[in-house]
């Protein structure tokens, strides 16, 4: 025999008669199954939370603006899950929302703050007035809060607690109402019911972690050199502001919920993977790879420079390395007879002909960024004799001939913009172009203050060499500039880091500026031989 138990209102007075009972119907044999009707005992969070009376009131007041600003942009209420932006320079917050059919969210709404305290930086001790900085949680809803409604944010977190004073970190931080603040966000009281009720909403709906992520302001370019200017000489804060940026970025591009992990430092380490579906076509899986940031560290003092997220500074920042420190190998499968002047090879193929030197292995590089984006637009390179070869127009089917000093165009295949159809395209472009035409091709940088990450030095001539610059790094406190160089040479041989054998105190790293010559293991270059891609 089986007795349902209806958990409703009067559910109290059946439990008392349970625990009297159970014993004597264990006894008998019978089978007691408890059936909880959610609707009526295991109240959702959004009855719960209309049990007081000023949530009741805030629902009241902001049902039809809520029901009006979710149709303006064509979601259903509640969202299947929505998240939250804050600026502090700007003191902003952002409304974010999205429904099941998409990862995307959307942006809906923007409240200001009413009042602030404290500076841009984050929160670091108990007291210091902060509005923290970094990626969070709402983890409690204040119904009877002194600032009219309040949801507290999970302040601090895990690189809160490492980065913070131990033992004196405080955890106080709320979004609030009210017009007051000592180191949370008050966005006033009318605001505060309408997020309130919309985060109550999608909690009861189902998402049990509703992010906050808080950053020092819009870290878009013009604005991140401001912040750049306000931590000054403070290394230590650049480097915090660097690592949210990339989170900051990553948003930015996707607008997709961050994933991340939270290192033994401190640092955030996102996992950004979606940027680009195939972010170094030569792999067929590259997720295991180490890549050059994780390898290489600048040296003491310096931090790397930041670079915007699908930039080719950060596609060279994290392109694949060989693991250790192995030798570099010519085309035909022999060692290079010179094993002294690399510090790290990079994990690309040569090709089996003598085709990817120096120039070749650059124009490859910045080829293959750009077709991991789809860029087929820009992916085109001057002949020695001047003529420009598209990438555009051979996918179309047009092969290019080359005879004496004339490049002429017929069309010979079936369009196709495949991973083969692009190295067939490099091969052709390695064949008629080297140094000359690429440095004609390239844009003259009158002063190393303007260098960034991409830029080449090359000398053209039969023969010439270039190298790339691959990353670059920089001493807050003193403003000097260090930067990594990577090339192929002759013959064909694979692409590696350069050592810096002129200072082994910061080998791998190149100092700027250079006073007269730049001196790297096989070449020697001068100020005006740095350039820089212009399509």
């Amino acid at each position: 025999m089986i007795f349902w138990l209806d958990m409703s209102k009067n559910s109290h007075v059946q439990l008392r008669h349970l625990k009297k009972n159970t014993v004597a119907l264990a006894k008998t044999g019978f089978l007691l199954l408890l059936v909880f009707y959610p609707a009526f005992g295991q109240s959702t969070f959004k009855v719960q939370q209309d049990r007081y009376p000023r949530v009741r009131q805030a629902r009241e007041n902001c049902e039809k603006s809520i029901d009006s600003l979710f149709h303006a942009h064509k979601l259903d209420y509640p969202p299947k899950e929505i998240l939250i932006t804050a600026y502090k320079k700007e003191q902003l917050l952002h409304l974010w929302a999205r429904p099941d059919t998409v990862k995307e969210f959307s942006f809906l709404k923007e409240y200001a703050f009413t009042a602030f305290s404290g500076v841009l930086g984050p929160k670091r001790k108990q007291g210091d007035l902060q509005i923290p900085e970094g990626f969070y949680n709402i983890n409690h809803f204040n119904p009877y809060s002194n600032f009219h409604l309040s949801m507290k944010v999970s302040y601090p977190n895990k690189s809160d607690s490492i980065l913070g004073k131990k033992g004196n970190l405080g955890n106080e931080i709320r979004i609030h109402g009210s017009f007051v603040t000592i180191g949370c966000i008050p966005i006033g009281d009318e605001a505060i019911e309408e997020l309130y009720i919309i985060c109550v909403d999608a909690r009861s709906n189902g998402q049990r972690e509703i992010p906050v992520y808080i950053f020092p302001g819009k870290m878009d370019t013009q604005n991140w050199s401001v912040l750049k200017q306000t931590a000054g000489q403070d290394s230590t804060l650049l480097d915090f502001w660097n690592n949210l940026h990339r989170g900051y970025d990553l948003f930015s591009v996707t607008k997709k919920k961050l994933l991340f992990q939270i290192n033994k430092d401190g640092k955030y380490i996102y996992e950004d993977n979606t940027i680009i579906t195939n972010k170094y076509p030569w792999f067929e899986e590259n997720s295991g790879q180490t890549n050059l940031q994780e390898a290489i560290e600048p040296p003491t003092g310096f931090i790397r420079e930041y670079c915007s997220v699908n930039s080719f500074a950060d596609w060279l920042r994290h392109i694949p390395l060989k693991p250790g420190k192995p030798k570099v190998y010519l085309y035909n499968g022999s060692e290079k007879p010179y094993q002294d002047g690399h510090y790290a090879v990079i994990d690309i193929d040569i090709g089996q002909e003598d085709l990817q030197q120096c120039a070749d292995a650059i124009m490859r590089l910045y080829g293959e960024y750009l077709f991991s984006k789809n860029e087929f637009d820009r992916i085109a390179f001057d002949l020695t004799n001047g003529d420009e070869v598209g990438f555009r127009k051979w996918i179309t089917g047009y092969r290019p001939t080359v005879s004496g000093n004339t490049v002429s165009w017929q069309r010979s295949a079936d369009p196709d913009s495949s991973y083969d159809t692009f190295r067939a395209y490099l091969k052709f472009i390695f064949t008629y172009a080297g140094t000359y035409s690429l440095s004609q091709e390239t844009q003259p940088l009158l002063s190393f203050h303007d260098m960034m990450i991409g830029d080449l030095f090359i000398e053209g001539g039969f023969p010439g060499h270039a190298v790339l610059v691959t990353d670059m790094a920089v001493n807050p406190r003193t403003g000097e500039k260090v930067f990594l160089l990577s090339q192929s040479y002759m013959p064909a041989q694979d692409m590696h880091i350069l050592r810096n054998l002129n200072n082994t105190n910061i080998d791998p790293w190149y100092k700027a500026p250079f006073v007269d010559h730049l001196n790297t293991p096989e070449w020697t270059f001068k100020k005006e031989h740095l350039r820089r891609f212009n399509k």
